[in-house]
């Protein structure tokens, strides 16, 4: 395990680390991105895969949650994000926490923090997983609410390797308010590309506004004349029309029935 601990706010449980299985015989090395102040929620690690010549950037953040301090704190950790994304263009780049966003994927307005890890995204070409790829929406919960607000976030060499990625929603059991995101990743480029394409899409019908999509089914014309065979195709028709407007699509998690 390889961790920094919280200097400013001397409170315990705070920080940011990896776990890595001894069994993968990665070489790990920490990155040095700036003065302990200004880099402690962010951790970057170099993982080589020695015997394959393979190498991936790991890096963990946690962004501050908005308040007074979070335009401040938060725009210099976007730079340290900015500066290791750059050096590391090559190299396939996984960003992966806690960023504190709101960025509509619940339907809520996206808030400052969100407009910042959006802008990252635009600008250095990563790929939001939660939204693209991402099974399950809510990262985090208690008895009253639901929010998303845990990411992992990609650059194309990165992504090329990515098999999937889902919300556990309760597989793991982790005495946290946090939902774990699992990434499935694999060394070979083409043969994962692959397989993505051929994956299916189902529906994501728990986050759908049903008020909006009983609305825009309204506002189509309806025909009753004729047989019941053509009025079912004409009801198919405008159910899959109004469902690609209000209802966005997830991949599915493939079962193989292999181990894996």
């Amino acid at each position: 395990m390889i961790g920094k601990g919280h200097v400013k706010w001397q409170k315990k449980g705070v920080g940011v680390g990896l776990i890595v299985k001894n069994a993968l015989n990665w070489k790990l090395e920490e990155i040095c991105v700036g003065n302990e102040l200004e880099s402690e929620d962010i951790l970057v690690m170099r993982c080589e895969k020695v015997e394959a010549n393979k190498c991936i950037i790991l890096v963990v953040c946690y962004m501050t949650t908005m308040g007074p301090l979070a335009q401040e704190e938060n725009v210099k950790k976007y730079t340290i994000l900015e500066r290791v994304v750059q050096e590391f263009t090559r190299f396939p780049v996984i960003v992966m926490g806690d960023m504190n966003v709101h960025v509509g994927i619940l339907g809520e307005k996206v808030n400052e923090n969100g407009r910042k890890m959006i802008d990252f995204c635009e600008g250095n070409e990563f790929e939001n997983l939660n939204v693209t790829i991402g099974i399950g929406l809510h990262t985090w919960e208690n008895k009253e609410w639901k929010a998303a607000i845990d990411y992992k976030l990609v650059n194309h060499e990165a992504r090329q390797h990515v098999r999937e990625m889902y919300v556990d929603e309760n597989e793991f059991d982790i005495d946290t308010v946090h939902q774990m995101l699992v990434l499935k990743y694999k060394w070979g480029g083409k043969e994962v590309m692959q397989e993505m394409s051929s994956v299916k899409e189902k529906w994501c019908l728990k986050a759908a506004n049903w008020e909006e999509f009983d609305k825009v089914l309204g506002r189509y014309a309806w025909t009753r004349n004729g047989n019941v065979n053509d009025m079912n195709k004409e009801m198919a028709k405008m159910l899959y029309a109004t469902a690609k407007q209000r209802i966005r699509k997830v991949k599915c998690r493939r079962s193989t029935g292999k181990a894996r």
